[in-house]
């Protein structure tokens, strides 16, 4: 099948491209950028006034496999496609621990031609327990491109080293969310003026930098590839500035949600801003912020977490954490580049380019010959954030209320129109 999109801004940040034209689509991938006119095509979509970007590349993502309602990870990931996400990233940790072949297999069989592409990240250790190693050469081998251990850190730090020995030696990327257990024990929020406010067990910045550091320590010593998940505060923004200073082979991202929250979302005691980890201070904010306009976080992710609403019900502290986040993701980060000054190539390559770089997937660009991950974007439509205009089946987001910019029109994955509004 042949498609043209013709008269689009295309902005490919990856090939520096940002002018109007054409792009022709054949048998699944791009085999031509530049101007069309008359050519015969199967289809041709006219693109005048809109953005052509590539598909969003989601570097931490967590549908769940079976929603307590009936949601599947098939419907959470029809519903991503519909907001412009083509590839997404899925940690071992959701309801089926990808910790064997044989659970990498049951989760790619999830994925069908009108869905994102799921790509598995491996456990580092069976059942998560941090105690005995996974095959993971197996888990490479069978479709994962990463290994971690999610929220749930290797106390013994001889079995940690041994993981990462053994990673670095076939250069396998570690995933690394940075916490340590005793410090963030029992804690519900940012430790800080509002918890002592509100009277909640805070969870110190240091919790997440002591992490860094002694992760920081391991991948040096081994040598291997590590990126550094959902950050939320401005010192392990500059613990990663200086590791990437030293040599060291590190990546790293924040959440959407942190970048635009702070912990005095919090005094509302609203249980959608119950996240981990936590909303921090401003200057954390501006922090991270500054941290991806100056590349030293190279990707943004949506940290998604659709939750059941009963687990919103409860008083603040006894809810569950996490945000539905993958329906305002890149209307949140158009709201940066519009209000935050940030440029939007940069936008672009947080949520595209420099993801899919991180974990070696096929997508990002639109070069010639790439698979055809496309997104046609209006930048200048509205939409209300409501619990109706959510295609997640969860509705645990503190933005509804909220009016955002850059409605997605189209989506394309291989080529095929997954998403047509």
């Amino acid at each position: 099948m042949k498609i043209i999109i013709q008269n689009g801004r295309v902005l490919d940040p990856a090939n520096q491209l940002d002018t109007v034209t054409d792009i022709t689509i054949e048998n699944g991938v791009v085999s031509n950028i530049g101007t069309n006119k008359g050519a015969l095509a199967d289809k041709i979509i006219d693109a005048k006034n809109k953005w052509v970007i590539p598909g969003i590349v989601d570097s931490q993502c967590r549908p769940h496999l079976q929603h307590p309602h009936g949601s599947t990870l098939q419907e959470e990931a029809k519903a991503a496609a519909k907001r412009g996400f083509t590839s997404l990233c899925i940690p071992p940790d959701g309801d089926l621990i990808i910790d064997t072949t044989a659970n990498v297999a049951r989760l790619k069989q999830q994925a069908d031609h009108f869905l994102p592409h799921l790509y598995p990240i491996g456990a580092l250790t069976k059942h998560l327990s941090g105690e005995s190693m996974t095959d993971m050469s197996a888990l490479i081998a069978s479709g994962c491109v990463a290994l971690s251990q999610a929220m749930h850190p290797i106390k013994d730090l001889s079995i940690l080293r041994h993981c990462y020995d053994y990673a670095a030696s076939f250069d396998l990327l570690i995933v690394i969310q940075p916490q340590e257990p005793e410090l963030s024990k029992g804690g519900i929020i940012h430790e800080g003026l509002i918890s002592t406010q509100l009277g909640f067990q805070g969870i110190p910045t240091i919790a997440e930098t002591i992490a860094i550091e002694q992760h920081l320590q391991l991948i040096e010593n081994a040598g291997v590839r590590a990126h550094f998940t959902c950050l939320s505060s401005a010192r392990a923004v500059e613990l990663i500035k200086a590791a990437k200073a030293r040599g060291l082979k590190v990546t790293a991202d924040c959440a959407m949600h942190s970048l635009h929250l702070t912990e005095n979302n919090v005094a509302t005691f609203d249980a959608n801003y119950h996240v981990y980890p936590p909303l921090r201070s401003e200057a954390d904010r501006l922090g991270l912020l500054a941290g991806v306009k100056d590349g030293t976080l190279d990707a943004i992710c949506s940290d998604h977490r659709p939750l059941d609403s009963v687990d919103k019900l409860a008083p603040f502290g006894d809810t569950v954490p996490g945000m539905s986040s993958i329906d305002t993701f890149l209307g949140l980060g158009l709201h940066l580049v519009k209000h935050y000054d940030l440029a939007l190539p940069t936008l672009l390559k947080a949520i595209s380019q420099q993801p899919a770089q991180i974990f070696n997937l096929p997508a990002g660009n639109l070069a010639k010959g790439m698979k055809a991950d496309i997104v046609v974007i209006d930048p200048t439509r509205p939409y209300h954030v409501t619990d109706t205009s959510l295609y997640s089946s969860g509705k645990n987001s503190p933005f509804k209320g909220w009016n955002l910019f850059g409605q997605v029109l189209m989506t394309l994955i291989d080529g095929q129109i997954v998403h047509e509004a």
